[in-house]
């Protein structure tokens, strides 16, 4: 799809030419690491790291260890937003009791943030509810992920999603957006159409010969998979599952 990032000067690869005014200095010259280290393996934390420069964001890209992840949670209860730059931050927020879980996401994710995930307060018929929120900075390489989740700033299901779903992206989409319905599983898909609930049944039909359905719950989609389906799987997706989430596969 096409990007939406802005390119100062779209004669040049180069990023000094293409951000002539960007400080050249932020990252010192560093001529004595002569370490060979797989790429995205070793992923320090940035928080609290002075503003980044656009030759910074734009040096920046998302390792393909970290797909799965931000599939499955973004298909769930991540979210982009997108500025008129055309670079795109990542947010994930869940309820405290789920603490542990947004910040397992939060250390793998640590390189990207400038800070550490806060507490959120929302009023909702007359009771308060308290979550934990993180999002990254601004980043040309998040937009990739926005043009194939968003259309029209809507959340959309991605036309790829057969492609790019594999078992640590159900994983994570269990964990952020599924609930025991009795031994099978619901996956919580309120906030897409009906033909969007009924193109991921066929994806999750061919690519795991899942028994799925759709059932309606307040006039809106849900995907019940059933008890039989989630035992054939299960033995897959436990090596990316928190303990504090075993129990959505129980």
């Amino acid at each position: 799809m096409t990007s939406r990032i802005i390119i100062k000067n779209k004669n040049t690869l180069n990023l000094l030419e293409r951000f002539p005014r960007s400080n050249r200095n932020y990252l010192p010259s560093n001529n004595n690491c002569k370490s060979i280290v797989v790429w995205g393996k070793i992923l320090s934390s940035t928080i609290y790291y002075p503003k980044f420069t656009s030759i910074v964001r734009y040096m920046v890209d998302i390792p393909f260890n970290l797909k799965p992840m931000l599939g499955g949670l973004l298909i769930s209860d991540g979210w982009l937003e997108i500025n008129k730059s055309g670079n795109t931050r990542f947010f994930f927020k869940q309820s405290l009791k789920n603490s542990t879980f947004v910040f397992f996401v939060f250390n793998r994710l640590n390189h990207y943030c400038s800070t550490y995930p806060s507490l959120t307060t929302v009023n909702l018929n007359n009771k308060t509810f308290k979550g934990l929120c993180l999002n990254t900075r601004f980043y040309p390489c998040l937009t990739e992920l926005y043009n194939m989740f968003y259309k029209k700033r809507v959340k959309i299901v991605p036309l790829d999603l057969y492609e790019i779903i594999n078992y640590e992206f159900l994983a994570y989409w269990i964990m952020g957006d599924g609930s025991k319905a009795g031994n099978g599983l619901y996956l919580q898909t309120q906030s897409f159409k009906i033909k969007e609930c009924v193109f991921i049944i066929s994806v999750l039909i061919y690519k795991f010969d899942l028994n799925c359905n759709i059932h309606m719950q307040r006039n809106q989609p849900i995907i019940y998979i059933s008890a039989k389906s989630i035992n054939k799987i299960k033995r897959y997706l436990i090596p990316f599952i928190l303990p504090s989430m075993l129990y959505k596969l129980s």
